[in-house]
């Protein structure tokens, strides 16, 4: 079953993608010995860190949202060629209700209206296109596919973008198909739904925002990868671009979630615990899942 919540006149929905294969928690927080873990156990599966990678489906009653499009269909050698199935996990999600589940002539994908990048990491756009014939279609053709704008700065110069093949697979040809939309600073998607710079894991990485009905939820990209960086904000992924400013970010989110009582959605974090709120709990910040 889904996990899901409501804000306001919103239905937030966390769909798993793909979970790649474990790693050692130096492989992802280097700086972070062993000993430190001691009391984060719990948060390890067998000694290791898993992360899912989830993404958001984010509705109302006029708007369909995604949050992030995942690692793709794969298979992905760099993870161990495992595959996605975010297409087929979105179907029970998106389908319009008077729908048959079976029914393959009517797509969920169409219900999309927009795709919000968090940021441009392989695992967080993945299915935005599929090419057949070498030619590139949207996953999402009635969506605007939002992206932030020092991200899209950064990974479009020469030499980075060289280096990162799903930038140019899975970016770039949004333009030419005429459904990207580039943004900076804080930017309204629509009634309710915004976005927010929180820089550090990249140039531009940006958190999502909903306020409805006297209610708000965070949808935290990758300023969390781990439940223990909720207790530990000073802890940073190997592949910050900015650590300091990742910190800076995490810390003061943490804050305004915790003291303003804000619902938080964090997709590489377990099945069952990817919707959470941020409590203090003797003595230290704890994550609390809905």
């Amino acid at each position: 079953m889904a996990e899901k919540t409501t804000v306001g006149s919103y239905e937030i929905t966390a769909v798993i993608d793909m979970v790649p294969p474990p790693r050692p928690t130096s492989a992802m927080f280097p700086d972070v010995p062993d000993t430190a873990w001691t009391d984060h156990q719990d948060v390890l599966e067998d000694g290791q860190l898993q992360l899912y990678y989830g993404v958001f489906v984010v509705r109302s009653d006029n708007h369909t949202i995604l949050v992030d499009t995942g690692m793709g269909p794969g298979p992905h050698p760099s993870r161990g060629n495992i595959v996605g199935n975010l297409y087929e996990e979105l179907r029970p999600v998106m389908l319009p209700p008077n729908v048959d589940i079976h029914n393959t002539n009517v797509s969920p994908s169409d219900q999309v209206n927009y795709v919000i990048h968090t940021h441009l990491h392989p695992d967080h756009v993945g299915w935005n296109l599929r090419y057949s014939g070498g030619m590139p279609a949207p996953n999402f053709r009635r969506a605007r596919y939002i992206i932030p704008k020092d991200d899209y700065d950064y990974f479009t110069q020469p030499e980075i973008l060289e280096q990162n093949p799903h930038v140019q697979q899975q970016i770039m040809p949004l333009r030419r198909l005429r459904l990207q939309q580039i943004v900076e600073g804080e930017y309204e998607v629509t009634d309710g739904v915004s976005t927010m710079p929180a820089v550090g894991h990249t140039p531009g990485h940006q958190v999502v925002l909903v306020n409805s009905g006297g209610e708000k939820a965070m949808l935290v990209g990758d300023l969390l990868h781990c439940i223990a960086q909720v207790t530990e904000p000073s802890w940073c992924a190997s592949v910050d671009y900015d650590k300091a400013a990742s910190h800076a970010n995490r810390e003061m989110l943490l804050d305004k979630a915790e003291s303003e009582d804000w619902i938080v959605c964090a997709g590489h974090f377990p099945p069952g615990k990817q919707i959470g709120k941020v409590v203090t709990e003797g003595g230290k910040r704890v994550w609390q899942s809905l």
